[in-house]
């Protein structure tokens, strides 16, 4: 029978969709074994009996089983022996239940070794609901776990000694109060720090100073020898944890061998370093029952033991507590004074010893604080280099005395130079003369009226870098003074290095010159150098006219104290230079 020209194009339709559909389930079949051989997860495809059927090129790098190696038989093949029989049964009964499983799980490779790997477990049916296939997808984890836990271990070590760092120093205290508070023991928690490090970059560098550091770090661990955490909390400062003490004794022992195994001179490239090492304690539960007050009670202990003098260690009390506060009080209050203008100058004036005429004065810094009273630059001007503010405090002495010596120049008074302490902080500020010379050019002022002291003790801790900026005052015009000169340790080095105008007697040899002939030799020796060398001396602290004679036999010429003037308001100042007639 012929078939209309309709029937004939509806079969050549039916043939052309069957072909397309069966090329798309070819494509799609491709595509899918692409995937299947290409995927970073290892997959197995097993029967309803659990023999592996095939598996992917993934399966083969992980595992190193190679496909012929593990067609046919059960995934048991990789089984290690982390999991006990409990672990599978309740794997293979949720899969029963709930078609399918994942989680973490041991296996084994090939060659024996044990690795965490992801698992995902499906179970497939067919039209009757039977289960026909079980797919199993799985990554190794053990190069993630690898990442983590090194992540892990750069949070909680110091890279430099490999010791733990503060993270981890706070974590374990946590952990040891929570179960001291169980067992009622008792715990230690020691900051240490070593002392010289910032001279050490100073003159030696950072290099330097990183190996005694590690020199230094290997020395405590042998000290501790296991009975405590030792941890690096940072530049030279250490931490020590130690627990289940008994009694208070055991810390003073080991406290003592730490600081005396750092006393012993480090020796690095034929140099001979020596270690100040100073050390804090605070105890729980008697000085502190939390985190937070162990870790600041025992930086109240260490701050006393470094003005104990050092190479010493201290135990925490109450009375630090409540120092602490009151410095924290007056370094709030010292910057709104100098904010606020809380502050005031005084002028000490010097003079002529032969004719008592003034030729010079020294500025003078003056707190009078709105509740405490007069409190004394001894105290607050350590506080300002402690807490930062000495900057502020130096900028206001400076713009404050280039004003008064505006006004008084307005008012007709000729101009005598002005003596201004610095604080070594200061001069290590980049770009120091530069910012003195801001205040000079603003007040219409001459930089030789100028001359700036620093103290000889201020200079031992950081000498290269102060002698530095001294010499760039002197190339701006102003002069430098060396005070409390033979006070140090290395007094006629300073003298050969520092690009001086003067040198000051310290009023400590002033004072006891009259009784103590050692004394009234140092006076003379010093007046001596300074002619030598062409430097002007000036002798402080004079209080009566018997020392004003002896100054003057021994060749002093100038000097300043309580016998001519006491430090006086800018006022009275003015009118003692005042012409008069």
């Amino acid at each position: 029978m012929i078939k209309s020209f309709d029937e004939r194009q509806q079969n050549i339709h039916k043939y052309h969709y069957s072909l397309s559909t069966h090329e798309e389930l070819e494509i799609q079949q491709r595509l899918a074994k692409r995937v299947f051989d290409n995927t970073i997860e290892g997959i197995f495809v097993t029967d309803a009996d659990s023999r592996i059927l095939q598996v992917n090129r993934a399966f083969t790098e992980i595992t190193g089983y190679l496909s012929e190696e593990v067609l046919g038989l059960t995934p048991k093949i990789l089984q290690s022996k982390h999991h006990n029989p409990s672990f599978y049964e309740s794997l293979w009964l949720t899969v029963t239940r709930t078609g399918s499983w994942q989680g973490e799980i041991w296996n084994r490779r090939k060659n024996g070794s044990a690795y965490l790997q992801w698992l995902s477990i499906n179970a497939l049916k067919n039209s009757r609901g039977d289960v026909e296939y079980y797919v199993a997808i799985f990554h190794d984890l053990s190069e993630l776990r690898a990442r983590e836990a090194e992540i892990e271990y750069l949070v909680n070590h110091d890279p430099l000694t490999g010791l733990g760092n503060r993270s981890k120093f706070i974590d374990r205290i946590k952990q040891k109060l929570s179960v001291e508070r169980c067992e009622d023991q008792k715990l230690a928690v020691i900051k240490l720090d070593l002392g010289e490090i910032q001279l050490i970059n100073d003159s030696l560098g950072y290099a330097f100073s990183d190996r005694m550091i590690q020199q230094a770090a290997k020395r405590l661990q042998q000290a501790l020898v296991d009975q405590g955490l030792l941890v690096r909390l940072g530049a030279d400062e250490f931490g020590i944890l130690i627990a289940d003490l008994e009694q208070v004794f055991d810390v003073s022992q080991i406290l003592n061998d730490c600081k005396s195994c750092l006393q012993v001179p480090f020796e690095l490239d034929s140099e001979h370093i020596y270690m100040n090492p100073s050390l804090g304690v605070a105890l729980y539960p008697d000085d502190a029952d939390n985190l937070d007050r162990l870790l600041r009670y025992s930086d109240h202990a260490l701050k006393q033991a470094k003005a104990d003098g050092r190479n010493t260690f201290c135990f925490y009390n109450q009375k630090m507590g409540d120092q602490a506060k009151d410095r924290l009080l007056l370094e709030q209050s010292l910057k709104e004074a100098i904010l606020d203008n809380g502050l005031t100058l005084n002028f000490q004036p010097k003079v002529i010893l032969k004719t008592g005429k003034v030729y010079s004065s020294e500025v003078l810094v003056r707190w009078h604080h709105p509740t405490l009273g007069p409190i004394s630059p001894a105290e607050f001007i350590p506080i300002a280099e402690r807490c930062g503010l000495i900057n502020e405090l130096g900028s206001w002495v400076m713009k404050e005395t280039c004003y008064q010596l505006m006004m008084m120049r307005r008012a007709g008074i000729r101009l005598l130079p002005v003596a201004i302490n610095l604080s070594v902080h200061e001069l290590e500020r980049p770009g120091f003369a530069q910012h003195l010379m801001s205040y000079v050019n603003h007040y219409a002022l001459e930089p030789d009226l100028f001359e700036f002291e620093v103290t000889e003790t201020g200079l031992i801790s950081r000498e290269e870098a102060v002698i530095k900026s001294l010499q760039k005052l002197r190339q701006a015009g102003f002069k430098v003074a060396l005070d409390d000169f033979g006070t140090g340790y290395s007094s006629l080095s300073y003298v050969r290095k520092l690009p001086l105008s003067t040198l000051k007697i310290d009023k400590s040899f002033v004072k006891d010159m009259m009784e103590d002939k050692v004394s009234a030799s140092i006076v003379e020796t010093v007046i001596t150098l300074a002619n030598r060398i062409d430097v002007e001396v000036v002798a402080e602290g004079i209080e009566s006219f018997e020392q004003q004679i002896l100054l003057m036999q021994l060749g002093c010429k100038k000097g300043q104290g309580y016998y001519f003037y006491k430090p006086l308001k800018p006022d009275a100042f003015s009118d003692l230079l005042m012409p008069t007639g």
